[in-house]
């Protein structure tokens, strides 16, 4: 498996970005991003999405030179148009604005609309953390159809529709959940197939509605399953119609879905609740009671959400970051088509 350094991985992706036709402001945010979920460990979201995104651009799906622009506003709410452009690019745009609108405000809401993948969903409510905030994020959408049966089903009707949040903890890192609805991220079953290995009972449903481990049933007319049973169905129900129909995005649901990613973005200013200096005393305090909670046997220490990818970026930060064989060959034989040369492996 070859590993690169994470300037040396960026530059790789985001000069094949630019070679397909992404402006050289964009390419860079892109690549960015993509690296950052290798880096903290959700290879799901990371560089194996790049072929992904090159397909989009060739069937028109994507237009890599697209600008997010302002759609609608009223007060403290507002709605994004991404025209098609990267997920990346308007989803990072889109959170500043919400975020300048909940310091006027002391709460904004934000849609985004008409939106290529956004990447990792993480990535942008830390944005709301580092600036004080307090932020929700509900994405669905995805492709003409969605991956996932409903609790109960055997057929695919809704998306991995992921959920996210972040918010400050006083001396710790600020907390950061991120998980999919689904059982697992659909990316993960990806790179489970990418590097031939199982996946785990109770992830997929294969085309006859049984389970299945063999990660290439996915993609041969299967299925994902909520994750909890009919509790992250529900979620995962709540989500497609928050960031689809409260939007105005549309659904995979429903017929003449055009693929892309609807986000409902919720962000709050702490201090228009409560002076920061008190929020950010007690939200450290309640972590450091979750941190002194005795492990159970198997167990090395009570982690905090988020701390996991902080410490598996710390160290591939300082070895280089791990690039499976199967993706690894997708980008070298894009770099080739594009006529690219191939960085050094560490």
């Amino acid at each position: 498996m070859p590993t690169l350094a994470v300037e040396t991985l960026q530059s790789l992706v985001a000069g094949i970005f630019v070679a397909a036709g992404t402006p050289d402001d964009i390419a860079p945010l892109v690549a960015q991003s993509l690296v950052e979920s290798d880096l903290v460990g959700h290879e799901s979201h990371g560089v194996v999405r790049v072929r992904q995104y090159l397909d989009a651009i060739r069937k028109g799906d994507l237009d890599p030179t697209a600008r997010p622009k302002l759609h609608a506003e009223s007060g403290a709410v507002l709605t994004v148009d991404a025209c098609r452009g990267f997920g990346q690019l308007a989803a990072r745009w889109t959170m500043q604005q919400a975020i300048a609108r909940a310091k006027a405000h002391g709460i904004a809401a934000a849609a985004l609309i008409n939106c290529g993948h956004v990447g990792r969903l993480g990535e942008w409510v830390a944005m709301a953390a580092e600036s004080e905030c307090v932020a929700l994020a509900f994405c669905g959408g995805g492709g003409t159809t969605g991956a996932v049966t409903p609790y109960g089903g055997a057929q695919r009707l809704l998306g991995t529709n992921p959920i996210a949040a972040s918010l400050p903890l006083g001396h710790h890192p600020p907390l950061v959940l991120d998980f999919a609805t689904s059982a697992v991220a659909e990316g993960k079953v990806r790179v489970a197939r990418n590097r031939g290995k199982p996946i785990p009972e109770g992830w997929v449903l294969n085309a006859a509605g049984q389970p299945t481990t063999d990660p290439n049933d996915l993609y041969n007319g299967g299925m994902l399953l909520p994750f909890a049973a009919y509790k992250g169905y529900a979620l995962s129900l709540l989500v497609e119609l928050l960031s689809g129909v409260l939007t105005g995005n549309g659904t995979p649901v429903l017929p003449g879905y055009r693929p892309g990613n609807g986000v409902l973005f919720i962000v709050m200013h702490i201090a228009a609740f409560r002076p920061l200096s008190e929020f950010y005393a007690v939200s450290g305090e309640v972590a450091d009671r979750v941190k002194a909670v005795p492990p159970a046997p198997g167990f090395s220490e009570v982690l905090l959400p988020g701390e996991p990818e902080q410490r598996t970026a710390a160290q591939r930060r300082a070895t280089g970051v791990p690039v499976d064989d199967a993706t690894w060959q997708l980008l070298t034989e894009d770099a080739a088509h594009f006529g690219l040369p191939l960085p050094s492996l560490a």
